[in-house]
């Protein structure tokens, strides 16, 4: 019976860097629909369509939602017994909390989202001491994270300009 090579530590390392690279790319890609809203009803809010704000917000819940399944996901190698279960429990409940999140008027939404988006980088500090993904994983999240949150309040502070 044999068993599988064990890959090299070089190899290791380049596919790591590999996926590093992509998770950069993909990450700061998945921004620009973030900023694509505020940045056009900045520029030129007489051509924005109406549906502009439903399709935004549901984009930052799917992004949101689709984070909390990665925070699951992760969860249940992190840690054992309660500590596994608590935090499956809060990738759930964060996941629930988007779906009310959606429910809400425009700025209240945004507002649940923006809590959302924050807890869920709280809930991956404390992911990363039990179990790091990948090297630079948490300065990804941070900046993503800040992304986010500026896109959110960008659009914030501009539902109060045009609101004027």
């Amino acid at each position: 019976m044999s068993s599988s090579p064990t890959p090299s530590p070089q190899v290791d390392a380049a596919a790591d860097e590999a996926t590093r690279v992509m998770a950069y790319r993909l990450g700061l890609l998945g921004l620009i629909p973030f900023f694509a809203a505020p940045f056009w009803l900045t520029v030129s809010p007489g051509t924005v369509p109406q549906s502009l704000d439903y399709l935004w917000l549901n984009y930052a819940a799917l992004i949101a939602s689709f984070m909390a399944g990665t925070f699951w996901g992760m969860a249940l190698v992190a840690a054992r017994s309660a500590a596994r279960t608590a935090a499956m429990l809060l990738s759930n409940g964060l996941m629930l909390a988007t779906w009310v999140a959606m429910q809400l008027d425009f700025g209240a939404s945004m507002a649940a989202l923006a809590a959302i988006f924050a807890l869920l980088f709280v809930a991956e500090l404390w992911r990363e001491r039990a179990v790091a993904p990948l090297p630079g994983y948490m300065r990804l999240r941070l900046l993503l994270t800040l992304g986010v949150l500026a896109s959110l309040g960008w659009r914030g502070a501009l539902t109060g300009l045009l609101s004027s």
